[in-house]
């Protein structure tokens, strides 16, 4: 089982280190939900990073409950099943980092370095705000019948999903 586990770990790392970006989810005040994207860094013990704007529809509701969700997805090109790509959906807490505070310096920084001239151009748009979403728990799929939580600080614990399985007529 920990072989089993340890597997797991490491795709789940290349998952998300082969992702630029994240799929993000998020709920309006009614709760309606909404699904958008955002390029993404991964900081330290897998704490995300989005630099978002204002006017999208996403920032406003990220903002006002403090909560998202963001998913690492397999791109499907290199999927060996379109039913069962691989991803890690991780709830996140949220918070604006301060603009030229220490913390979003080097943030920017960074997220220029991965992202490029676009980042560059950006980052001086006072309509964007940068997030940390630091995950709590999340889900990780690798396929049919391997399902996996991640908890713990850096989402570093894992464990089987419970439930008992697919069901079929």
């Amino acid at each position: 089982m920990q072989e089993e586990f340890e597997k797991a770990t490491l795709e789940m790392e290349s998952l998300i280190e082969s992702s630029r970006s994240v799929i993000l989810a998020s709920t309006g005040s009614s709760g309606d939900p909404l699904a958008s994207y955002a390029p993404v860094y991964l900081g330290e013990d897998r704490v995300l990073y989005v630099y978002i704007s204002s006017m999208a529809k996403h920032t406003a509701q990220i903002r006002r409950s403090g909560k998202a969700s963001a998913m690492f997805i397999e791109d499907e090109q290199t999927a060996e099943n379109l039913f069962a790509r691989k991803r890690l959906v991780v709830d996140c807490v949220s918070e604006v980092v301060e603009r030229d505070s220490a913390e979003w310096n080097r943030i920017i920084a960074s997220m220029e370095r991965r992202h490029g001239e676009t980042m560059t151009m950006l980052r001086g748009l006072i309509d964007f705000d940068l997030f940390r979403l630091t995950p709590s728990e999340g889900r990780l799929v690798l396929g049919f019948g391997r399902a996996y939580r991640v908890f713990g600080e850096g989402l570093k614990e894992i464990g089987y999903v419970g439930g008992g399985g697919h069901r079929s007529k």
